[in-house]
């Protein structure tokens, strides 16, 4: 569509919004308590969190509607709601059943199909038809742009038969608060509509139709819960108004009122502001509220730098979820991914997932932005980050959206990755608060890490070290900004002595591969000859330094403290490629390094503590990068990239060696993603993208 037609139609909504003020809205609502049943036999067994493999993940690209939804075989999974990092649900799916023979789970018996209802929105349509050909059902799903409301319009269809031979339930399974126990449910009638309640702490959630029930049930997890009823009855036989624990409400819908019909399940602060924000939503107009939603989209992508028409649909889809995974509350949090990875093995005691912030990953989103044209974005993560630091004296392993610690490793990237982020930018404000407090930080505990990038190991790490001499030469710089002559020095003194170290203390010469001389992963004692016996996390093993290897090393050629064809650099390409290297069908691809466990240790296990790490598709884009800054191209990588996504564009954290395909680590990886566009960003300029220029010039070039 033409930008200029995309720009009027939403001036043309905009207006009508804007004149029409909110005269849909539920001004008075009745409510009526149907609490006379309550089901026994309380709290239910615990439940567990959903799948992490997300088809796609959405939310209004407004500060206006704090909600967000997350997709998992074909239904609604996590919605968060009022921030980032709170999820209170782990699915509301259908399910269909004749009465007598069978039941059909929609998330496990279906062909699940996911389309973008325009394809630069974060609008969605699931098409779930049944593996036995039996029936379809269709949902276009998208959040009300103006309430913290998530909607849904359902078409039910009858592929063999007639829709009367069907019964169509649906299942809600809240987890409010970050919890599944301690969920109190009910039911009410408000203004004469009934609407199934959830509520836990300050948290209420809503649930309603524009379709009649023919009844409803709250129960209790695997015990008496509608599912659990269905799959042993065929049909619901129990109908209980209230419970509270472990619980599930189910909804058994009048197919005989209409087999097209809308769902809103809807928040607030209270049961009344619930219940009147659901009523709103559901009387509001439907291709109003679409439209709006998909136009503030597009009025986002359109003001993305679109490479004369060559960006496409990833880079796209890619940047809408970096945006939308920010926090509308604490504005520049944007988080690690909207998803609990093996979140079908994680229960109550995983309340943070991956809805955390994590410096480096926040760095990587940000370089992204910048990339694309979105500085104000990449300017509001470096505005949390100071944030972030003024409340901690540095920089956390991560942190909840507010900037308090959720784990409290020390990553001396995670440090020197917000002072080359403020460089690129030209922060020069930022000095006393960020700056100067990180680089002061570095060379206190520098250049020995608690922590390399991969969280699990302390040492001296090539990649850790990169980022160190890169964030010094960027801090001596904005020094010389703030005319502060003397740290300046300090910085560029220490940042000289630690980028001629890094060989003495991360390359082997005595290893047992190749030639024996390559950068290991990561260093337990100063000396990367010595026989160290270093501990794999994740029952990984224990090893001895020499043997493990990473692709992190590359690091040293993107931050522009090695060049690409420095002999030591393609002396380790070889024995990475050789060792953690796999062609996958889908391209090449790379473990983080040799022995990982942070995975699953099969197909048909969950990763629980210990396991085996599969292949990360964002170390393919790291590779493109690499080819790019030894002045190739990228083709192939971003290909392989592209080919990793799936049918809704999303990239994850792992895939499965013989097939490409996601594991159930988190997915989207919003680094994945970042890693995306700038790999995409770079091949197109022939130049590293995100490669501080100040650092390549130093030591490089040599221009001192």
């Amino acid at each position: 569509m033409n930008r200029k037609i995309v720009a009027i139609l939403f001036l043309i909504i905009f207006s009508i919004t804007i004149f029409s003020g909110c005269s849909s809205d539920v001004s008075y609502v009745k409510i009526q308590h149907l609490t006379a049943n309550e089901a026994p036999q309380a709290p239910g067994k615990e439940d567990t969190w959903a799948s992490a493999q997300k088809q796609g993940i959405g939310t209004a690209n407004n500060d206006v509607s704090k909600v967000w939804f997350t997709l998992t075989h074909g239904a609604i999974s996590e919605v968060y709601y009022p921030t980032i990092d709170m999820a209170n649900s782990k699915f509301l799916k259908f399910l269909v059943t004749d009465g007598k023979s069978f039941v059909s789970d929609e998330t496990k018996d279906t062909v699940s199909k996911v389309e973008k209802l325009n394809t630069r929105s974060l609008a969605f349509k699931l098409i779930n038809t049944d593996k036995q050909g039996i029936y379809r059902i269709t949902k276009e799903i998208f959040t009300d742009p103006r309430r913290n409301s998530v909607i849904m319009k359902i078409t039910f269809e009858a592929l063999k038969g007639n829709v009367k031979d069907y019964k169509l339930y649906l299942a809600y399974d809240p987890h409010i608060a970050n919890q599944g126990k301690y969920n109190e449910g009910y039911v009410i009638k408000a203004n004469d509509k009934e609407i199934l309640i959830v509520h836990r702490e300050k948290i209420y959630s809503a649930l309603t139709t524009d379709v009649k029930w023919k009844g409803y049930s709250i129960g209790y997890n695997q015990v008496n819960d509608p599912i659990s009823d269905l799959e042993k009855n065929k049909t619901m036989t129990q109908h209980f108004d209230k419970a509270r624990g472990n619980i599930i409400e189910g909804i058994e819908i009048d197919l005989s009122d209409k087999t097209e019909f809308k769902t809103v399940l809807s928040f607030g602060e209270s049961e009344e502001e619930a219940a009147k924000t659901a009523l709103s939503t559901l009387k509001d107009n439907y291709d109003k509220m679409l439209g709006i939603y998909i136009a503030e989209w597009n009025k986002y992508c359109d003001g993305l730098k679109d490479f004369k028409g060559n960006a496409n649909e990833l880079y796209y889809t890619s940047m809408m979820i970096l945006k939308a995974s920010e926090d509308k509350t604490n504005k520049g949090a944007y988080i690690a991914s909207l998803s609990i990875p093996w979140g079908e093995g994680q229960g109550d005691e995983n309340k943070g997932g991956y809805h955390l912030v994590w410096a480096r990953d926040l760095y990587h989103i940000a370089n992204a932005f910048i990339a694309a044209g979105d500085k104000d974005s990449a300017n509001r993560a470096l505005d949390f980050l100071t944030m972030v630091v003024e409340k901690n004296g540095f920089i956390p392993q991560n942190t909840w959206i507010n900037g308090g610690p959720y784990w409290n490793g020390i990553q001396m990237d995670e440090q020197a990755d917000p002072i080359i982020l403020a460089y690129q930018l030209k922060r020069y404000d930022l000095y006393e608060k960020l700056v100067k407090p990180l680089a002061d930080f570095i060379i206190k505990i520098g250049p020995k890490t608690g922590q390399e990038r991969w969280e699990e190991a302390g040492g001296y790490s090539p990649a850790t070290m990169a980022a160190e001499v890169a964030g010094l030469v960027c801090a001596a710089d904005i020094a010389k900004q703030n005319k502060d002559m003397e740290s300046a020095q300090k910085y560029l003194d220490k940042a000289d002595k630690w980028q001629k170290l890094i060989d003495e203390l991360t390359y082997t010469t005595k290893g047992p591969y190749g030639n024996g001389q390559y950068y290991i992963r990561i260093a337990g004692l100063p000396d990367p000859n010595a026989d160290f016996l270093i501990s794999i996390a994740n029952g990984g093993g224990v090893y001895d330094q020499k043997e493990i290897v990473d692709p992190s090393f590359l690091e040293l050629v993107r931050l522009g403290v090695k060049p690409a064809n420095d002999p030591k650099i393609l002396t380790t390409i070889y024995v990475v490629d050789n060792l953690i290297k796999v062609n996958t069908p889908k391209g090449p691809c790379w473990y983080r390094y040799n022995h990982d466990g942070y995975g699953e240790p099969s197909k048909t296990e969950l990763y629980h503590g210990t396991g085996k790490g599969r292949l990360w598709p964002l170390l393919t884009g790291e590779r493109g990068m690499y080819e790019i800054a030894a002045g190739k191209s990228a083709d192939e990588y971003l290909k392989a990239m592209e080919n990793f996504a799936n049918q809704g564009y999303v990239l994850s954290e792992q895939v499965w060696e013989d097939t490409g395909l996601p594991t159930d680590s988190a997915s989207p990886l919003n680094w994945a993603h970042a890693e995306y566009v700038v790999l995409f960003v770079s091949n197109i300029e022939h130049k590293v993208a995100d490669m501080p220029q100040i650092v390549y010039d130093r030591y490089v070039l040599g221009k001192k």
